[in-house]
C-alpha cells in the first residue's frame, strides 16, 4: 500500500499531495526537523507524527499548542482509517492508505483487430495540435463539417465542448493527482456506458506504464483480490502513435477475441487514450465495458480524447507542481549547509541521496572561536546569539564561494568539506584560500562589532588533507552529509593548536598547495590520538593583498 496525504490550505486554498516514504513521517512548521512541512504560523515546529506499523497508521500529536483534530476530534494519538480527515492549524489533510486506488492488473499482448477508431487530440478541440510529443496552439483550420451532418456534428460538438469546459473549470485548481483521477473518473461514468476506469502513468526512469488508479462503476461487483486484464497491445499502440482508440464489440472481432482480457471478462468494448504532457507521454486512461448490452461509441471516443487534452494538462501542472514543490524544499533544506553545485548535484541525481559512502581525497577545515565560552558567560543571551549569527552569516557564504560544503556548525566553531561530492585538484587550495579571506573579513567585521558595542571576536581555523570516508551517514528518518577518518580527527587537532589569527595546515594540505600560499614551519607537535609527532604549518595570511 502506497499512503498518502492531501494537503490544503483552508485560508490560500494551496492544495498538494504528500507521499510518506519511511515508517515515521514527522509534520510541522520547521523545515530542518519535519518531513512534511505546513507553513503556517498556528502549526507548531514539531506538530505531530505519523507512524506505520505493516499496512497500520497510527497519528500521534507531539504536545503541539494548537492540538491536531482527527474528524473534528482533538487527540492525543489516533489509528487512522482511509478517508479521515486530519485538521493541523488552518492546513486539512486527508489520509488515503493506498489499498483502493489501484486493483491487481495484468496484460495481455494479443494482437489487435480490425474494428478500430482512431482519434488524435486536434481532431476535437482544432486549436490543439501535437508538436514534439506535447500539446501545443496551432493555426491550422478546423476540419470542415460535411452539410448532410452539419447539425447533428454541431451539436456533438457542442456537447463535448461543454464537458470540456466543466472538466476544466472543476480541476483548474486541483493539484492531487487521485483527486483529478476522480472527477475524471466520475464525469466518464456519468457521460459514457463504460464499466472500469484504470489510469496508468509512465515511469520517468524505467518507462513502464504502472497502475496509479482503477475505479469502477459497481465496485460491489468487483471481487475482492481479482486480477484484472488488460491489452498491452492496445496501451503500445496508444502510447506509440499518441491517438485515442476506440475498439467496437471485441467479441465480434475475431484476432482480438482470442486476448486473455476479453475471454475471461467477457468485454464488449474497449476504449484508451494518452496523457500527453511538455516533455511526452505522461500515461494513458483506459475504459472498457464488460455487459452485452452496453457498447461504446464513436461519440464516447471523442469525448475521452477531448478530456483526455484537459487532463493531460491537469496531471501535467500536477506533476510540476509537486516537482517545484519539492526542489524548493531540498534547496531550502540543503542550501544552508552545501553550495549550489551540490545542491544541483543532487536534484539532478535523488538516488544518490542514500545512506553508505566512499573513500575520498578531501580537505577539512575547522574553525573555532577562541575564548568564546568565557566571554559569552558576561553577556546577555540574546547578545551571544546575535553575535554568532553575525559571525557565521559572514563566515558560511565564504566557504560557499570556494567551492566548499559546510558539514556542521559546533557551538561557536564549524567544519567545512572540500572536495565533495566528488574529487577536485584544487579542493586544498580552496579549503586555505576560503580560510584566508575568513580571516579577512573577520578583520572588518570586528568594526563593525566595536560600533555596535558588542565584543571583538578572533578565531583559529585548522585544516588537513587526507582519504576519508564521505557519504550520508544516520538513519532513514534524518542524515547528514559528513566525512570520517583519521584525517579529519588531525585538522580538528589542528584547530585547537591554532591561536587566534591563525591558520594551522598539515604536510598533506602543504604539498597538495604546492606554494600557492606564504608559509612558515611551525615544527613537529604532539596531538592527540597520535603515537608520532606531526608537522605543522603556519599561512601568512597577513602577508598576503586583501
Amino acid at each position: 500500500m502506497n499512503p498518502r496525504l492531501l494537503v490544503k490550505h483552508s485560508g490560500t486554498g494551496d492544495e498538494f499531495e504528500f507521499e510518506p516514504k519511511s515508517t515515521e513521517t514527522r509534520i510541522g512548521r520547521l523545515l530542518e526537523q519535519n518531513d512534511l512541512v505546513l507553513n503556517d504560523q498556528k502549526v507548531s515546529r514539531q506538530h505531530a507524527i505519523l507512524r506505520r506499523s505493516g499496512n497500520s497508521f497510527v497519528l500521534e500529536d507531539l504536545k503541539s499548542r494548537n492540538g491536531t483534530l482527527v474528524n473534528g476530534r482533538r487527540i492525543v494519538e489516533v489509528s487512522l482509517s482511509p478517508g479521515d480527515v486530519i485538521a493541523i492549524g488552518d492546513c486539512v489533510l486527508t489520509f488515503s492508505d493506498g489499498s483502493s486506488a489501484t486493483a491487481s492488473i495484468q496484460f495481455d499482448s494479443e494482437p489487435l483487430g480490425n474494428t478500430l477508431m482512431l482519434r488524435s487530440p486536434d481532431q476535437i478541440v482544432p486549436h490543439l495540435a501535437l508538436r514534439d510529443g506535447a500539446l501545443s496552439l496551432s493555426a491550422k483550420p478546423a476540419p470542415q463539417v460535411p452539410p448532410d451532418n452539419n447539425l447533428e456534428a454541431l451539436r456533438k460538438k457542442a456537447e463535448t465542448l461543454t464537458h470540456l469546459y466543466e472538466l476544466s473549470r472543476v480541476l483548474s485548481s486541483v493539484l492531487s493527482l487521485t483527486e483529478i483521477f476522480k472527477r475524471v473518473s466520475n464525469m466518464l461514468f456519468r457521460l459514457t456506458p463504460s464499466d472500469r476506469f484504470i489510469v496508468l502513468l509512465k515511469d520517468p526512469q524505467t518507462g513502464a506504464l504502472s497502475p496509479f488508479v482503477t475505479e469502477f462503476r459497481e465496485p460491489a461487483r468487483q471481487e475482492p483480490g481479482e486480477t484484472i486484464s488488460i491489452s498491452r497491445t492496445v496501451l503500445d499502440r496508444v502510447v506509440a502513435e499518441k491517438v485515442s482508440l476506440l475498439s467496437l464489440d471485441t467479441k465480434a472481432d475475431e484476432r482480438l477475441a482470442h486476448a486473455p482480457s476479453i475471454l475471461m471478462q467477457q468485454i464488449r468494448s474497449v476504449m484508451c487514450a494518452p496523457l500527453l504532457g511538455k516533455r511526452g507521454v505522461l500515461g494513458a486512461i483506459y475504459l472498457d465495458c464488460q455487459e452485452r448490452l452496453k457498447m461504446l461509441g464513436t461519440h464516447d471516443l471523442d469525448l475521452l480524447n477531448a478530456l483526455a487534452v484537459e487532463t493531460s494538462m491537469a496531471v501535467d501542472n500536477a506533476m510540476t507542481h509537486e516537482q517545484l514543490l519539492k526542489e524548493a524544499l531540498a534547496r531550502a533544506a540543503y542550501g544552508r549547509f552545501m553550495p549550489r553545485h551540490v545542491v544541483d548535484e543532487i536534484l539532478a541525481n535523488p538516488n544518490a541521496l542514500s545512506l553508505g559512502g566512499n573513500n575520498q581525497h578531501v580537505t577539512m577545515l575547522f574553525s573555532d572561536v577562541r575564548g568564546f565560552t568565557a566571554m559569552s558567560g558576561g553577556l546577555p543571551p540574546e547578545t551571544v546569539v546575535q553575535l554568532l549569527n553575525r559571525y557565521f552569516a559572514e563566515m558560511t557564504p565564504i566557504i560557499f564561494q570556494h567551492q566548499g560544503l559546510l558539514d556542521k556548525y559546533m557551538g561557536d566553531g564549524l567544519m567545512a568539506l572540500f572536495g565533495v561530492p566528488y574529487e577536485i585538484q584544487e579542493a586544498a587550495v580552496n579549503a586555505v584560500s576560503a580560510a584566508v579571506s575568513m580571516q579577512q573579513r573577520l578583520s572588518q567585521l570586528k568594526r563593525e562589532f566595536q560600533e555596535r558595542g558588542l565584543p571583538e571576536i578572533e578565531i583559529g581555523i585548522g585544516i588537513n588533507t587526507g582519504i576519508v570516508t564521505v557519504g550520508y551517514i544516520g538513519s532513514e528518518q534524518r542524515t547528514d552529509y559528513t566525512a570520517i577518518g583519521d584525517a579529519v580527527n588531525l585538522a580538528s587537532r589542528f584547530e585547537k593548536l591554532a591561536q587566534a589569527q591563525q591558520i594551522l595546515i598539515g604536510q598533506s594540505t602543504l604539498e597538495a598547495i604546492g606554494g600557492r600560499f606564504p608559509i612558515r614551519a611551525c615544527g613537529e607537535t604532539r596531538v592527540k590520538g597520535k603515537s608520532d609527532p606531526v608537522s605543522a604549518y603556519e599561512v601568512l595570511w597577513k602577508e598576503m593583498e586583501s
